[in-house]
């Protein structure tokens, strides 16, 4: 497969389109409809019979951008999703979009047991004959030749040891794995270059390389070997699912988007003046998600005979007077009340009456910092949830230099 962009379409996670082009790029999954509208719900790239298909997150502008341009921010997307996915894994391990994703948890298996060892290599020891190199006395003393030389006894030649490497089928899967890899250096910047070393016809057939790599599993006792065993089968597993097709992608960025809000709060949030955040840098807050925290009391729980109902905050910092609650909302625009975050705020006003709650919802856009008021109740009971927009790119950029 030509991994040169010369087939090449940008969208939006978010963005309308039709039953024409969903299937044009087999998309189905990846999409979602309403009143028999479909929108495309996933970040991340899709390489479908030799095309690319780039889609950007909700309100990421790339109009003003060349191909270029683009795809160098693809490429930092991307960079946030594997990272993510190599430390934690998946946000969720059902997601749908595991099943054809591109291997990249087996791929760094792989590659890693290649630096570390090279390829795959069974050594063999033998004997020879000569005069240099490590002697096997043993079997020198009982094959060699004996000549009786002024009361001593030569041997020749001398039954030298050797230990000899030979290539194998592991070696050679991971040699494929390895070159095969390099189609989707363009995404993926963790792959290693590499030139295949093989050319076997057995690699035309992923399922039989992925039953001869079962059955020899057995065979295998460490656990590096087992590892890469199980990173081998899971890559030709991929290849036999998606032949030359590849995707990279997350259904759920808003996850992404809620780590990376955490870490921009952390290191530029300053203050909040008159219902807006003040933004500076090098900061070292203390927002965090805490546990999930029941909405009944045991008393109530025990009565009920059920377990409790918990919520759960995005990002909590708490001052001496003050507590500062944000809900990370990727959103396209708000269309109704959230009723989640006016709760939080009557239940954290129960428990902590005398101080003040800064409650806000932390919404990205292509501009620059602005706000919009949700709900104002401070002529009923001082409740007010303001709407934050922080600028995408820049809260992406912050969250790749720092962490």
């Amino acid at each position: 497969m030509n991994m040169e962009l010369t087939d090449v379409m940008f969208i939006n996670d978010g963005q309308q389109v039709d039953k024409t082009f969903v299937a044009n790029w087999d998309i189905s999954d990846y999409c979602d409809v309403y009143n028999r509208i479909i929108t495309i719900s996933f970040v991340g790239v899709v390489v479908y019979k030799e095309r690319v298909l780039f889609s950007f997150p909700k309100h990421y502008s790339i109009d003003n951008l060349s191909v270029d341009e683009k795809v160098a921010c693809m490429k930092e997307i991307l960079s946030i999703i594997a990272t993510n996915r190599i430390s934690k894994g998946s946000f969720d391990n059902q997601s749908k979009e595991l099943r054809d994703e591109f291997p990249l948890r087996s791929y760094i298996q792989i590659m890693n047991y290649y630096k570390r060892f090279g390829l795959y290599k069974s050594s063999e020891k033998i004997t020879h004959q000569g005069y240099n190199g490590r002697i096997n006395w043993n079997k020198t003393i009982h094959k060699a030749n004996k000549i009786l030389q002024d009361n001593n006894i030569l041997f020749y030649p001398f039954i030298l040891n050797k230990v000899k490497d030979k290539d194998v089928f592991l070696g050679e899967c991971m040699d494929f794995v390895l070159n095969d890899a390099v189609k989707y250096k363009l995404f993926i910047d963790r792959i290693l270059s590499y030139k295949a070393k093989f050319s076997k016809k057995i690699f035309n057939n992923y399922d039989l390389v992925c039953r001869q790599l079962i059955q020899m599993k057995a065979n295998y006792f460490k656990d590096e070997e087992k590892k890469l065993i199980d990173s081998l089968i899971e890559y030709f597993r991929w290849k036999s699912r998606l032949k030359d097709n590849m995707r990279l992608l997350t259904l759920k960025f808003e996850d992404y988007w809620e780590d990376m809000v955490m870490a921009y709060l952390n290191g530029c949030f300053v203050d909040m003046k008159d219902d807006r955040i003040k933004w500076g840098y090098e900061r070292d807050n203390k927002f965090y998600k805490p546990k999930k925290i029941s909405v009944e009391t045991v008393i109530i729980q025990e009565k009920l005979g059920r377990k409790a109902y918990k919520v759960e905050y995005d990002h909590y910092m708490e001052s001496k007077d003050t507590i500062y609650l944000f809900d990370s909302k990727y959103f396209n625009e708000v269309r109704e009340l959230n009723y989640k975050q006016l709760f939080y705020h009557y239940q954290l006003k129960q428990k902590y009456p005398n101080k003040k709650i800064e409650n806000g919802l932390l919404i990205p856009t292509e501009g620059s910092y602005h706000t919009k008021v949700h709900v104002d109740r401070t002529d009923l009971d001082d409740v007010k949830i303001i709407e934050h927009y922080i600028n995408l790119r820049e809260v992406m950029k912050y969250y790749q230099e720092n962490i």
